[in-house]
């Protein structure tokens, strides 16, 4: 991988910011069990710890406790080969971290002779489980819904427009998304179990208190454009996914794609998504019409693994480039669960906030 001296890469925790120090190891390909085997260096990007929104308790004059969820699923990547991992820890840390048996429910908690090596534990634990969560599939992902009557119409019409116009190689109705699940995609994350679906709901919450609304304000109501083709790689007769542009409608240019950066961003910060390789900096805009993965049903709503088979879209672009799918309000903002499809047709909700 390429490394920048000056700019080394940055891994956001629990808030806060952390340099990856070692030029020659990849975060994102870390085996579950050798975080610390590979010696790998975090140094924190500030050097106080006042901004921090991890509690710890005094027990006493030199010892101190934190206790913090952790799914199941990642206990044995901190737990590591023979206890490693965890023996590592506690010794550079000089802290004692106790960790729920196994079948067991509970808490981690971490004893310390201060507060800093109590957090320090703990962060290093946060990058584990960070490193282990993004390297699952995702189960979840903030949405908005874009199935409004209008919209649903028109993309029925474009789909049968194509399935008529265009006899393409690969272009087959199964590629076509469910009308009612057509949506916009901000940005996706696993969540292994009832509390950490808890947590995402309330960081949504948050969002849209401290994120959301006051971005928002002074746009509202803030009308999204649908028009316009455009697809995922760079020939268009090997297309996996065709997909929709949007932009706002009757508003400041820009909003939409602030809106969406600002939203990953803070659950990036909070170690829950990760921001994608490609643009780390804006979030593809996007409203799938079309996906190669989806071919003869094999996983709208169920994971497959079968290769995928491309289509040719040429002609498809060439004919309906600049069709208009409608304008919509912005309403709601979805906590959605993937494979999963409420009594609407749409991805069943985990939790929803209204905008405004």
């Amino acid at each position: 991988m390429s490394y920048n001296v000056l700019k080394p890469e940055l891994v956001w925790i629990d808030g806060r910011c952390y340099r990856n120090t070692d030029t020659f190891v990849d975060t994102s390909t870390f085996q579950e069990h050798d975080l610390y085997e590979n010696d790998t260096i975090y140094k924190d990007s500030e050097e106080n710890d006042e901004d921090d929104n991890m509690e710890v308790v005094e027990l006493d004059d030199s010892r101190y406790s934190t206790s913090f969820h952790v799914s199941k699923h990642y206990l044995g990547s901190i737990i590591g080969r023979k206890g490693y991992t965890k023996s590592r820890i506690e010794h550079e840390t000089k802290t004692e971290i106790k960790i729920p048996r196994q079948g067991k429910d509970g808490d981690i908690t971490i004893l310390g002779p201060s507060a800093t090596s109590v957090k320090t534990a703990r962060r290093r634990i946060n990058m584990i489980v960070l490193s282990s969560r993004m390297k699952q599939k995702p189960t979840h992902f903030i949405s908005i819904p874009m199935n409004k009557p209008d919209i649903v119409n028109r993309f029925i019409q474009f789909k049968e427009l194509v399935l008529r116009e265009c006899p393409s190689r690969g272009v087959e109705e199964s590629i076509f998304i469910q009308p009612n699940k057509v949506h916009l995609t901000m940005g996706v994350m696993c969540l292994m179990d009832s509390e950490e679906r808890t947590f995402a709901s309330k960081l949504l919450t948050d969002a849209k208190e401290k994120v959301i609304m006051p971005l928002l304000q002074g746009h509202l109501p803030l009308k999204i454009r649908v028009k316009g083709l455009s697809y995922m790689n760079d020939d268009p007769k090997e297309i996996n996914v065709l997909y929709a542009n949007v932009e706002e409608f009757e508003s400041t240019s820009g909003v939409l794609q602030q809106l969406a950066n600002e939203v990953v961003a803070y659950f990036s910060r909070e170690g829950l998504m990760k921001k994608e390789d490609w643009d780390p900096v804006n979030v593809k805009l996007h409203v799938t019409l079309l996906n190669s993965k989806y071919r003869n049903g094999s996983s709208q709503d169920l994971g497959s693994s079968r290769k995928r088979e491309s289509f040719d879209g040429s002609e498809i672009l060439r004919k309906f480039g600049d069709y208009e799918f409608g304008v919509m309000e912005l309403s709601e903002i979805h906590l959605s669960q993937r494979h999963a499809l409420g009594p609407d047709g749409y991805y069943q909700p985990t939790f929803v906030i209204s905008v405004p």
